[in-house]
């Protein structure tokens, strides 16, 4: 697949195309800041369509909507001795429109500047509603049409047309916007949004979706040729059985435990962890029960505290459970590419083993040559590689198990 870019000013008209660049790469991802850099050379009349405060827009041959827009945000000039001789050459760079998400705050009060919030009726507002609305109206009150003047964002439009999305319920106070829809859509999959750029309309376009369900379409197998490696593995737990200690002192001090007896029994390994929490006012009373280190201390602030005791073996189990982890590294073929094919968004089916495992389409990156053909696509299917990667031991163990007795059939 072939790819070309245009470049836009700062008032989102189209100035120009740029088909001969040295490199290209670039990564689109779902509900979050993708970035772009492109190497091109210094001096030429396509590397002068580049100006602050404009932007561009990546197409892919044969597919209408650009993969990719955002704006110019870093300029780099680059001279060797031995290469990027004469005039140099030139890096240019940026994130996708999505940023526009991350660069507004969630007021209190998005009717009130910063200066009058203290006037508000409320500290702290409350979101009530499908996820899809929720987050379009967010976009509307902190840079769209519904905000304040010298808050909207020039030529930003928002589509109308929306999902329904599930029920969401949330508090905002000057939260980032772009990290809190992270969390809206980590509890709600079946919303998605982009910001791209649409030249015709001049315009940055907010289009809120629904992801597709692909799993039956688009799928990743060494079979078919389109999975070019993948990794999983178990790791036995580090923590099985915590005790948790309060105030007192000697047998005073209460002791409480909790096991994983499943873990255990599956492993067959007993691993205990101690966990001090002496701010925890309960000592042990007469009958080795919990009770009030003070005479003065309410039944609420007991009850929290003997919550607290619970929660923290239950934290301590968790952060020491058997871990899961599972990489997938899909490769385009002319039969199923990036763009055509398939979006960020979607969810797709990759098969381990000749087991399948099915989730979303987080991330793709993107190499492109000086002849505007594809060096690489990288899919990224799931949470590997990002900073916040699930634990997958029961997907994991589920699927090791099951390779496991197709392997006893043969």
């Amino acid at each position: 697949m072939g790819y070309r870019i245009e470049v836009r000013d700062r008032d989102l008209n189209r100035v120009g195309e740029v088909d001969t660049w040295i490199k290209l790469d670039f990564s689109v991802v779902f509900c979050a800041q993708g970035s772009w850099q492109l190497l091109i050379k210094n001096n030429t009349p396509q590397a002068k369509l580049f100006q602050k405060g404009g932007g561009i827009a990546i197409y892919q041959d044969g597919v209408s909507t650009p993969i990719l827009t955002g704006a110019i945000e870093t300029f780099q000039k680059y001279w060797t001795v031995e290469q990027h001789t004469n005039d140099g050459s030139v890096y240019i760079s940026g994130h996708c429109d999505n940023k526009l998400a991350y660069s507004r705050l969630a007021f209190p009060d998005p009717t009130k500047s910063v200066a009058a919030q203290w006037s508000s009726a409320v500290s702290t507002r409350t979101v009530s509603s499908g996820s899809s609305a929720a987050l379009w109206n967010e976009v509307n009150r902190a840079m769209g049409p519904g905000a304040l003047a010298d808050r909207k964002v020039p030529g930003l439009v928002l589509d109308g047309s929306l999902p329904e999305g599930a029920p969401l319920s949330d508090s905002l106070r000057y939260d980032v916007l772009g990290s809190k829809f992270e969390e809206w859509i980590a509890k709600n999959p079946g919303t998605g949004y982009r910001f791209v750029y649409d030249p015709n309309a001049k315009a940055i376009v907010l289009r809120v979706f629904q992801p597709r369900d692909l799993t039956q379409k688009v799928r990743f197998s060494p079979d078919l040729g389109n999975l070019r490696e993948f990794v999983y593995s178990v790791t036995a737990p580090s923590v099985t059985r915590v005790i948790v200690a309060c105030q007192g002192e000697g047998n005073a001090r209460y002791i409480y435990q909790q096991v994983n007896t499943a873990i255990e029994q599956e492993w067959g390994i007993q691993v205990e962890a101690f966990v001090d929490r002496r701010d925890l006012g309960i000592v042990t009373s007469a009958t080795g029960q919990p009770a009030k280190a003070v005479s003065t201390m309410t039944d609420a602030d007991f009850n929290a505290a003997v919550q607290a005791v619970k929660d923290a073996a239950s934290s301590a189990l968790s952060d020491g459970a058997p871990k899961g982890n599972l990489q997938i590294y899909p490769i385009d073929t002319p039969q199923m590419a990036f763009g055509r094919d398939y979006f960020v968004g979607d969810l797709v089916t990759a098969y381990i083993d000749g087991v399948p495992y099915s989730d979303v389409l987080r991330q793709v990156t993107v190499s492109v040559d000086d002849g505007g053909k594809t060096l690489s696509v990288a899919p990224v299917i799931g949470d590997q590689g990002t900073g916040n990667p699930l634990n997958l031991y029961s997907v994991v163990s589920d699927m090791r198990d099951r390779v496991r007795k197709l392997e006893t059939r043969v």
